[in-house]
C-alpha cells in the first residue's frame, strides 16, 4: 500500500513537486477500514532517467518528510532540470510505502525498484497487495510482480507493456488468488507506463493524472492542482519522452 507519483517533462520539474508529495505520507488517504491511521512513512524512493538513462535512484526505510536524505535527492533530480538543455526529457519516479506487514520494514523493500533486462534499464513502483501470502519468498507482492512484468515483455512497446500487464493480470488472479490493487509505474527511460486495477477498495487504490503543457503529472493523490478525477480502472497509459499519450484496455 503507497502513494505514488510519476512526471514525465520536457519542461522544468520544480523542487514544490517533491515537497508536496512527501506531505502524502502524513497526509494523504490511508486505507478505508485500515486497522490504524499511521499513514505511508513505512519507506520512500525517488528515481529520475534523464534522456532515457537513469541518473538518480535513491531509496530508503522511514518516513520521507523526516528524511534529509529524500530533499537532498529531490533537490539533486531538480538540479539536473536546472542543468539540461533544451528539449532533453526527464522521467522522475517517486513512492511512499505502507507496509502490508510491520515486519517487513526495510530499506530492500523500498520502491521504486530497479532492474537491469539486457542493456534496458527498468523502474518499477506498485500500490497493492496479492490475496495470497507471499511472505516465505524473502519478497514483496510488488517484487514478483515485476519478476513477473519483466518475464512476460516481449519489448518496450506500449503493446509489450499492455499485453504484460494483461498476462499478469490474469496469472495474479489463478496463481495468487486475486489482488487488492495492481496500481503501478513502469519506466525504462523512454516512457513511462501507467495502470490502475482494483477488486477491493476503489476509492483508495487511486491514480490522476493532469498535464500542464510541458509536463505530464501522475499521482495517487492530486498535487499541484492537479485534476480531481481519478484514471479509469483497467486502462494501460503510456506517456513517452515527448508527451504523446496511448491508451489501451487490459480488463
Amino acid at each position: 500500500m503507497c502513494r505514488m507519483m510519476g512526471v514525465v517533462s520536457r519542461g522544468p520539474v520544480y523542487y514544490d513537486l517533491f515537497e508536496e508529495f512527501a506531505d502524502l505520507a502524513t497526509k494523504g488517504m490511508c486505507p478505508i477500514g485500515a486497522p490504524d491511521e499511521r499513514g505511508h512513512k513505512d519507506g520512500w524512493g525517488l528515481a529520475c532517467f534523464q534522456n532515457g538513462s537513469l541518473k538518480v535512484h535513491m531509496r530508503d526505510a522511514g518516513s520521507a518528510p523526516d528524511a534529509s536524505k529524500y530533499y537532498g535527492t529531490a533537490w539533486k533530480i531538480a538540479k539536473l532540470n536546472l542543468e539540461r538543455t533544451p528539449e532533453q526529457s526527464l522521467i522522475v519516479m517517486g513512492h511512499l510505502r505502507r507496509a502490508s506487514s510491520q515486519g517487513l520494514v526495510a530499506q530492500k523493500f523500498a520502491h521504486p525498484f530497479i532492474e537491469e533486462e539486457g542493456d534496458v534499464t527498468w523502474a518499477f513502483q506498485h500500490n497493492g497487495s496479492l490475496v495470497k501470502d507471499v511472505s516465505d519468498s524473502g519478497k514483496i507482492d510488488s517484487q514478483i510482480l515485476f519478476e513477473m512484468i519483466l518475464s512476460l515483455l516481449d519489448g518496450r512497446t506500449h503493446e509489450d507493456v499492455a499485453k504484460a500487464t494483461a498476462a499478469v493480470r490474469t496469472s495474479a488472479m489463478e496463481k495468487y488468488g486475486g489482488f487488492t490493487s495492481l496500481n503501478f509505474m513502469l519506466s525504462d527511460g523512454r516512457a513511462l507506463h501507467v495502470y490502475r486495477d482494483f477488486q477491493t477498495n476503489g476509492q483508495y487504490y487511486t491514480l490522476y493524472m493532469d498535464n500542464f503543457g510541458e509536463m505530464i503529472v501522475g499521482c495517487s493523490e492530486p498535487i499541484l492542482a492537479m485534476k480531481s478525477e481519478p484514471i479509469p480502472r483497467g486502462i494501460l497509459h503510456t506517456i513517452t519522452a515527448d508527451l504523446e499519450m496511448r491508451r489501451t484496455t487490459v480488463s
